[in-house]
């Protein structure tokens, strides 16, 4: 029923668990390893056999150690069936008594152990592993180590899973103080191959945990705080542990060690979880969806809009191309709540286009180095380019160079015909027929938006700028300089209303004081009731107001949230000094493109010129096509929004919502159950599946998502660290040309703008037109993701602040209050202070 453990046990999971079959692993390696025994697990499931091993096995076990090992303590582990595996390493979740020193204690310990298995922090841990507690639980009863440190020693960098190198968290005592969180330990990283120490962080060390007539938690004195816990020589015999064990055992492994007096023992072997693959089979990028996927997506929002873009701009897109293999694929995938796009779509995709223009396709952008060498590799299929280019010709109507630009105009126009107007009814008042006509419509608005702007942003506006690029090879500040200071786009003239806002708001003593003072927006109009300041800011938000910082359809539009707007306003009037009008940065931008274009006319050979201006002219109209097709889109969100939270008061008031907005909860499957079908819907189940949804929103809304899934696990990529060059500086992608020096200013959403100061540099993790009022009083951007053609890119071009986009972890490197230097040029961001 009891039996010692050595290199021979065999590894029967089923019956000595993962910690004992960890410690067979580490003992066939030949390291050194306190004697242990282990319990099997069927004596855990059999309560006849569970008294007499109490009664009679534990006695004549302690007995024949007392003999063995006068005067030692020992440790009881639990050791699950199902721990220590690739996907469920247990750690913590069952119980584990040190410094047992009787029989009585060792029996209070077993049975301790074994009824941990009921305990709910156990029960959740194996629901949410898809497992169950019916195959019982082995003990492990192991010698004590009198450590004078210990720690734990992970043979992979999980902040940098693909870096070779090997962490260790080292603290004064028994381990315990470390794995439990108890004190801040030693954080040691070594070189992997060579050992060489590449960082070290002294921990505060403020307790150790050791045995004194029990085990006892005391403070560390100063002195031994304030040095590392570990010797060279120690850091050595680690470094030959973790080369040993990866060679013998594998890699990723997670290893609990003793030191005591010169000699080092190894407690336990387990599995390093939730690390991404090395080598995934399957890769997927969120990075693609800034432009509209950029937030956190609710369920409904994800089966609506969802079906927007695969359908219309892309299936519809592969089929005029003759592409059914794409059809098939699945290019989108909500995880975590984010939604991340597929590599093997991306792979098929860059098939078409030529080796030596993918670099500048946002598809090499969207993915991680490793895997851009995958798309670089992928050979070059003339034919399907060709099916690619004339893809677009098929669809006459929509899909040439000028016929699209006209159609999306037409289109625009039909959305201020047929949608605008509705954004002003009652919405209560539509009847069911009704309700159901106008959601069809705004359905196929949304759809036949993206099967125009599928050309425009997914291929026109990418291959011209390409072509305008190498005709000026070099020249890359000169093609952002061309494409800055366009006039007609929306956000430049919301931009001049909320810098107009400001004025008013600078004009009104009273006002500018409850500005200042951050007033709450409905006791601040309560109290300036008489300003003129009121019937522009309403007139602003009948105008704009449907526009919102993000396309998920839950989010409110500026409409419902007026405080986001006065947020815009007081950013504009918190300096002492006016702003500039945003028009006049729109007129210099302006100037220097004319004169840049004359420049280069008298630069460029004879040949080059032809093709020059209309390049230009076409280059230039799509930059304010992509700018200018989100405004009316969110038209379109807005009055879908607004039928949503209606069809969610009447689904209320039926009894399978507790409140409207619940309905951004459910699944597309479930709204139209509920909606169309004449089926009686389980009220309960509906209860449930909003449930679900609200607990996942709240737990997963508030993170930043990672960057890509390896084979599902998420992960930032296989980049070690994020760039860097010869001077220390982080490098990005550079947007909007010059330099600029200031304090960062972290913005993480619309609210947060109202604290902007004049002359910090803006930080995000991206941008939004909504942003952009702010421009005005910024020296310098940085975004996380983003390229040239970003809309915050654009719009900073037309003001002139230096840019910096795509720079990887920028949140995380550069906290809020650094000085730094912003240089759009070169595309790096350098820490002054």
């Amino acid at each position: 029923m009891i039996e010692r453990l050595t290199a021979s046990t065999p590894l029967e999971l089923a019956r000595i668990g993962g910690k004992a079959s960890g410690l067979v692993r580490l003992l066939t390696v030949g390291l050194t390893v306190p004697e242990a025994w282990v319990l099997s697990a069927e004596v855990s499931l059999d309560e006849e056999r569970k008294q007499q091993c109490l009664a009679t096995d534990l006695p004549e076990w302690w007995a024949g150690r007392g003999t063995e090992f006068p005067n030692s303590r020992w440790a009881v582990r639990s050791s699950a069936v199902a721990e220590d595996l690739g996907g469920a390493s247990f750690a913590g979740v069952y119980e584990t008594v040190l410094g047992v020193d009787s029989l009585d204690a060792l029996v209070g310990a077993v049975e301790k152990c074994w009824e941990s298995v009921a305990q709910d922090r156990a029960a959740r841990y194996l629901d949410t592993q898809g497992m169950n507690s019916d195959a019982g639980i082995a003990l492990v009863l192991q010698r004590m180590i009198e450590a004078d440190a210990a720690g734990v020693m992970l043979t992979e960098n999980p902040l940098r899973p693909f870096a070779d190198e090997v962490v260790i968290d080292a603290a004064w005592g028994l381990g315990e103080s470390v794995v439990s969180g108890r004190t801040d330990p030693d954080h040691i990283v070594l070189q992997r191959n060579s050992g060489e120490v590449l960082h070290t962080r002294l921990g505060a060390k403020q307790v150790e945990i050791v045995w004194a007539d029990g085990i006892v938690e005391r403070a560390v004195p100063e002195d031994r705080r304030v040095v590392r816990c570990l010797t060279d020589e120690q850091l050595t015999s680690l470094h030959t542990v973790a080369v040993q064990v990866s060679a013998a055992i594998g890699p990723r492994r997670d290893l609990e060690w003793a030191s005591e007096g010169d000699r080092l023992f190894v407690l336990q072997d387990r599995p390093i979880t939730g690390l991404p693959p090395r080598e995934p089979k399957q890769v997927w990028s969120r990075r693609f969806g800034d432009e509209y996927l950029a937030e956190y997506t609710t369920p409904l929002g994800h089966d609506l809009m969802g079906t927007w873009l695969v359908g219309p701009n892309i299936d519809e897109v592969a089929q005029l191309q003759g592409r059914p293999e794409i059809v098939a694929m699945e290019k989108l995938r909500r995880h975590d709540g984010y939604i991340y796009l597929n590599g093997d779509y991306a792979l098929e995709l860059i098939r078409s286009v030529p080796v030596d223009a993918r670099a500048d396709t946002p598809l090499v952008a969207w993915f991680d180095p490793v895997f851009c060498e995958r798309l670089m590799a992928v050979p070059f299929e003339p034919l399907l380019l060709i099916r690619t280019l004339a893809a677009s010709r098929k669809d006459r109507r929509r899909g040439g160079v000028r016929a699209n630009l006209a159609a999306l105009q037409q289109h625009c126009t039909a959305v201020e015909v047929r949608i605008v107007p509705k954004l002003r009814q009652n919405y209560r008042e539509l009847t069911d027929e009704q309700w159901r006509a106008q959601f069809a419509e705004a359905d196929g608005f949304g759809q036949d938006h993206f099967r125009v702007i599928r050309w425009g942003m997914g291929q026109h506006g990418p291959v011209l700028r390409g072509l305008l690029g190498k005709l000026l090879t070099g020249s890359a500040d000169s093609v952002q300089t061309l494409i800055s200071g366009l006039p007609g786009t929306h956000t430049a003239a919301i931009n001049r209303a909320i810098w107009e806002l400001g004025t008013l708001g600078r004009d009104d003593p009273a006002l500018l004081d409850g500005l200042r003072a951050a007033t709450p927006h409905l006791q601040l109009r309560e109290s300036t009731a008489h300003s003129k300041f009121w019937r522009h800011f309403d007139m602003f938000l009948t105008e704009h107001g449907h526009r919102s910082a993000t396309r998920e359809i839950s989010a409110q539009r500026w409409h419902e949230q007026p405080d986001v707007v006065l947020a815009l306003v007081r950013a504009h009037v918190r300096g002492e000094a006016p702003s500039p009008d945003p028009a006049e940065f729109e007129v210099a931008a302006q100037a220097r493109r004319m004169d840049e274009e004359r420049r280069l006319r008298a630069e460029l050979g004879r040949v080059r010129r032809t093709v020059f201006d209309p390049l230009v002219a076409l280059v230039q109209d799509y930059t304010v096509y992509r700018e200018n097709q989100r405004y009316h889109l969110d038209y379109i969100l807005d009055h879908l929004r607004q039928l949503l939270l209606e069809q969610g008061r009447r689904l209320t008031e039926r009894g399978f919502l507790q409140d409207r907005s619940e309905v951004f909860l459910l699944t597309g499957a479930t709204f139209s159950q509920l909606v169309w079908s004449h089926d009686h819907a389980d009220r309960d189940a509906v209860a449930a599946e909003v449930a679900e949804a609200r607990a996942h929103r709240e737990r997963f809304a508030s993170r930043l998502p990672a960057a890509y899934l390896f084979d599902g696990v998420p992960t930032e990529g296989r980049a070690s660290a994020p760039g860097v060059d010869a001077d220390g500086a982080l490098v990005g992608f550079g947007a909007s040309a010059g330099q600029a020096v200031g304090v960062v200013r972290v913005v993480t959403g619309l609210p947060d703008l109202a604290s902007v100061e004049r002359g910090e540099v803006l930080l995000a993790s991206n941008i939004d037109p909504g942003w952009t009022s702010v421009f005005p009083l910024i020296a310098g951007l940085i975004t996380e993701t983003g390229g040239i053609l970003s809309h915050g890119a654009i719009l900073a071009r037309e003001y002139g602040i230096p840019t910096v986009t795509s720079l990887d972890g920028a949140l995380s490197l550069l906290p809020g209050g650094a000085r730094v230097r912003v240089d759009g040029s070169a595309g790096t961001v350098t820490v002054l202070d």
